[in-house]
């Protein structure tokens, strides 16, 4: 997995999943890979190690990768939406569909 790659598919399940990390996992994933910030620069703001920092790295992506596993929000997301796609072709109920696609 290339490194652009690894920070979407990160973004996309902090997007889903960040409310389930402690404050200082959200923080350092954010600036990793929101805020593109080095190992380096979190650790000097964070006043603490560079080892530190890659340590809660890992551990908040070992945690989001389990969360995706076991609660598999974006498939579910992922079938609604296709779900929601096949009734809008199917049916002239298009509008109220529209809302439940906003409302997700």
């Amino acid at each position: 997995m290339t490194e652009l790659e690894t920070t979407l598919k990160y973004n996309k399940l902090f997007d889903l999943y960040s409310s389930l990390l402690s404050e200082t996992q959200k923080e350092i994933l954010e600036q990793y890979f929101r805020y593109n910030l080095s190992l380096g620069e979190i650790a000097e703001e964070r006043n603490v190690s560079r080892a530190a920092i890659e340590d809660a790295l890992k551990k908040g992506m070992k945690k989001l990768d389990y969360f995706k596993s076991w609660l598999k929000l974006k498939e579910k997301h992922e079938n609604i939406l296709k779900i929601t796609a096949k009734l809008k072709e199917n049916l002239q109920i298009s509008h109220e569909i529209e809302e439940i696609e906003r409302n997700l």
